[in-house]
């Protein structure tokens, strides 16, 4: 795995759709789901970019190639589920000043695949614009990505924001932050964290299987 990780990499990097396509066909033909080759393949090759642009080793136009790449990747091989009236919503968002939205995007695809219709708005998004969206769309969940230090405080009072006004959404948090720190405060708000992509593949699992019906 560590192998494919690398050359995965390696083709990111290189702007190399092509040879991401053929990684992608080799490991779904070798039994690999969608869940692990986002858990084990994509998100490593994430991580390992944002160490070599933090140690300087790649510059900013680098890593800017290497995410519209993925991007593309993303957007080319997995198929986009038209969403039913009866399907639980999720609104998926990185809080104000948090700009790293790619895991998000696989957490995207994550819910989509368990039958969520979804609506992404991306890095870097005001409390107060995600609580008008929330308002105006009602979502059965709220996925918020957190990867810096930094950002911890805008989080927490975001999920009061939200909390004030929505108390019945369930809110679930994730990122590299969460992998790496325990966030107490979390569990106190009621919000649920995971720490990769199978861990919250599960959640939807169980949490779908509690919204029965949401027919009227």
């Amino acid at each position: 795995m560590n192998q494919l990780v690398k050359a995965f990499t390696k083709s990111i990097l290189a702007g190399d759709v092509h040879s991401l396509l053929e990684l992608h066909s080799s490991s779904i033909d070798s039994k690999i789901d969608n869940f692990t080759f986002y858990e084990k393949i994509i998100k490593p090759s994430m991580y390992r970019i944002g160490d070599l642009w933090e140690k300087n080793q790649i510059t900013v136009a680098d890593e800017h190639l290497a995410t519209a790449t993925l991007k593309y990747l993303l957007a080319t091989v997995f198929t986009h589920q038209e969403a039913l009236e009866n399907q639980p919503k999720a609104l998926l968002f990185c809080i104000e000043g948090e700009h790293h939205s790619l895991g998000l995007e696989l957490a995207n695809e994550v819910f989509k695949e368990k039958q969520w219709s979804t609506r992404y708005l991306g890095a870097n998004v005001p409390v107060k614009d995600a609580l008008t969206f929330i308002s105006a769309w009602k979502p059965h969940a709220i996925g918020i990505s957190i990867g810096m230090t930094t950002e911890l405080t805008r989080l927490k009072e975001c999920i009061e924001e939200i909390r004030a006004h929505h108390q019945e959404i369930d809110i679930l948090v994730g990122g590299r932050l969460v992998s790496h720190y325990s966030l107490d405060f979390l569990e106190k708000s009621k919000v649920a964290s995971f720490h990769d992509l199978l861990e919250l593949n599960k959640y939807l699992t169980d949490m779908s299987n509690g919204l029965v019906s949401l027919k009227g």
